[in-house]
């Protein structure tokens, strides 16, 4: 968990979302904490919902796939992601996806997933809530989730950097 996931606006949110909703979901923090950052841990101890986040550590890919699998929701809010590999991965699963909507991220979502602004609480508790009330929203975005994801795979990468090889290989 580097600081740009982050983290402390996402349980900030998770708090705000719980509050006005009164929602029994919990939040589960997938990953080692790989910096050692007091913003999470205070944020962490500040949530009168702390009783509901789980910080699992790191999990083997298997336990990581029954855990994504078994997911409400997906909640990606970096600050910064070079591609976003989890949201391609919970699209592949069935779960609906909340992220960012910087950087790479709404590329790689498309329309199936709700975008945020990571920089805001508000925003990020939004969009939580929007799924939480909205069952058939969130099953659109399953559908819309299993189409995007199709448009990723190593296969179809390999062709991409083949294709881009040969063009530059051919400008010269």
């Amino acid at each position: 968990m580097h600081p740009r996931k982050n983290i402390r606006r996402l349980i900030e949110a998770f708090t705000a979302f719980k509050k006005n909703t009164g929602s029994d979901m919990a939040l589960l923090l997938a990953g080692s904490i790989l910096w050692k950052t007091s913003d999470i841990e205070k944020t962490y101890e500040e949530s009168v919902y702390k009783n509901d986040i789980i910080f699992t550590g790191r999990l083997s890919d298997a336990d990581l796939k029954k855990v994504l699998g078994s997911a409400f929701a997906l909640s990606f809010v970096p600050i910064f992601e070079g591609f976003g590999l989890p949201i391609v991965e919970a699209m592949q699963s069935g779960v609906p996806v909340i992220c960012s909507n910087v950087t790479s991220m709404p590329e790689v979502a498309g329309d199936a997933a709700i975008l945020v602004d990571p920089f805001s609480v508000n925003s990020i508790a939004a969009g939580m809530q929007e799924l939480a009330a909205d069952a058939n929203l969130r099953q659109q975005l399953i559908e819309k989730g299993f189409q995007q994801a199709k448009l990723f795979s190593w296969d179809r990468t390999a062709e991409w950097l083949w294709e881009s090889i040969q063009k530059t290989a051919l400008s010269k």
